[in-house]
């Protein structure tokens, strides 16, 4: 860096367009403190020249700082105390959820805790869809190395249990699928039984549906994709339970919880995640992954059935292919599962490249599991 020495205790230093500066108004940084200040910079919307002395020395104006600063007074976002301001001002091309609580350590290990809120919401909401935004920050920001699931505790057990169970699970199978994925505390251990329950009865029409709904558009699907399969179908039952299926054994929440829309021809199992145009939510790989897991559990044995008469009347009624499928438990014949974003319009960050991410994971290899989308064009 260039100086010249003045008869007072202070130097001239000079800038990056030639000019003489005294040092008195400027503030030496680190690299690491450059980097930074320039995230606050653009969350404050104010210009920053960072200079640069011959050395590799950096400094800015102390004016641009005491700006900077003033402005980050007046927005809300500094009020947080994590890291989702610094995440998004380096991924500015996506709207990152501010359900969650980031930490990015100096080794950019990155930690995303979900709310008790996100522990009971819907998979597809942006506040519980962590498996979602995790694969997509590991995916957009490269420097991110590992990610850490955190979440917070329940406030009241009793209540909320079946949502955390459901999350336990979900856990479990993210952190065994991707070797940069860790949960920041012991997972409780999955119990040893759990048993899947059954459809009682025939999907619905397309005729009992709002023209264009989801439900519509899932029965027309599978009328006119039908013929492409061994067997399809759709509303595949799928809620969890102990030991057997009943109100008081519930492991999981939802008796009603089922895959949209699956298929079996020449031992690939296809699950489909269906999403009309206008809903373009980012969960719906949450969703597509949990269901995928379930079916691979399923079709592995570590989920069961519960054969008693009821499952027997859905075997010989063959409710909603359920003939087929139990065909398929028994004998081992499943190979391959299919994990399909169905849909005419994705969300914007879902591409070609973030699938092969995705896919990239041993266990998923092993298992033969591989996630793909396609269009629903009726």
């Amino acid at each position: 860096m260039e100086t010249k020495e003045q008869e007072r205790k202070w130097h001239l230093i000079r800038n990056d367009n030639g000019e003489w500066i005294s040092d008195e108004n400027v503030v030496f940084l680190t690299k690491e403190e450059a980097r930074h200040l320039r995230i606050k910079a653009k969350l404050a919307g104010k210009k920053l020249n960072i200079q640069h002395g011959y050395d590799g020395t950096l400094w800015c104006y102390k004016h641009e700082i005491k700006t900077i600063k003033f402005n980050l007074e007046m927005k809300t976002d500094e009020k947080r105390t994590d890291d989702y301001c610094k995440l998004k001002v380096e991924l500015p091309m996506i709207d990152i959820p501010k359900g969650y609580t980031y930490h990015l350590d100096k080794r950019d290990n990155l930690t995303l805790k979900v709310s008790e809120k996100g522990l009971k919401a819907n998979m597809q909401d942006n506040e519980s869809a962590f498996e979602s935004w995790a694969i997509v920050l590991k995916f957009y920001l490269k420097d991110i190395k590992t990610v850490t699931i955190d979440w917070d505790d329940l406030s009241i057990v009793s209540e909320n249990n079946l949502h955390f169970n459901r999350f336990v699970y979900r856990l479990t199978r993210f952190v065994q699928s991707y070797e940069w994925a860790y949960s920041k505390k012991p997972i409780p251990q999955l119990p040893s039984i759990l048993v899947c329950n059954f459809p009682n009865g025939g999907a619905s029409e397309a005729d009992e549906h709002e023209k264009g709904s989801e439900g519509w558009i899932e029965c027309k699907y599978v009328e006119k994709h039908k013929i492409e399969y061994d067997v399809m179908d759709h509303q595949l039952p799928v809620g969890i339970f102990y030991d057997k299926v009943s109100r008081e054994t519930h492991f999981t929440t939802g008796q009603k919880s089922a895959i949209d829309i699956w298929a079996i021809k020449d031992g690939v199992f296809s699950v489909f995640e269906l999403k009309k145009p206008n809903n373009i939510v980012l969960g719906i790989i949450s969703e597509l992954m949990f269901y995928t897991n379930i079916i691979h559990d399923i079709m592995s044995h570590r989920i069961q059935f519960q054969e008693d008469a009821k499952m027997q009347a859905a075997i010989n009624n063959n409710y909603r292919g359920f003939a087929d499928l139990y065909k398929a438990y028994l004998s081992g014949s499943i190979q391959k599962i299919n994990a399909v974003l169905l849909a005419d319009s994705l969300h914007p960050l879902i591409k070609p490249e973030l699938l092969d991410f995705i896919n990239d994971s041993a266990r998923f290899r092993y298992s033969r599991i591989s996630f793909s989308m396609k269009e629903v064009s009726l």
